[in-house]
């Protein structure tokens, strides 16, 4: 085994303990799936199935997931309107540089975007 081969174990071990996470090899996980997906549920926990001494797949529990998929989604909506606000603001910036002070239509916003 090479040496950055141990070193990416050592550190996945420490990783492991440090987070206390639940490590099951493959073919425990393949021999014992209906009791493994029992103690996810119950825990809430995630196991993080191990093929080749290497993570390969984690059980998570399914409410735990659409919970990160739904902050997942708050975040991203949150990013995208601070970016359409900088827009804007950019925007504005723009049109005050330009000397363009009239109040513009939808077409003539585009237009001005287009050409610029």
């Amino acid at each position: 085994m090479g040496t950055n081969r141990r070193i990416d174990k050592l550190i996945y071990v420490l990783y492991t303990v440090l987070c206390m996470q639940q490590i099951v090899n493959i073919t425990q996980a393949r021999n014992n799936l209906a009791k493994l997906v029992e103690k996810v549920k119950t825990t809430k926990q995630p196991v993080v199935i191990v093929q080749d001494s290497f993570p390969s797949v984690i059980l998570y529990p399914y409410d735990e997931a659409i919970k990160q998929e739904e902050q997942r989604e708050k975040l991203y909506k949150r990013e995208l309107e601070d970016l359409l606000r900088e827009g804007k603001k950019a925007f504005k910036r723009y049109l005050k540089k330009k000397g363009i002070t009239k109040k513009l239509t939808e077409e003539e916003t585009y237009d001005i975007i287009k050409n610029a």
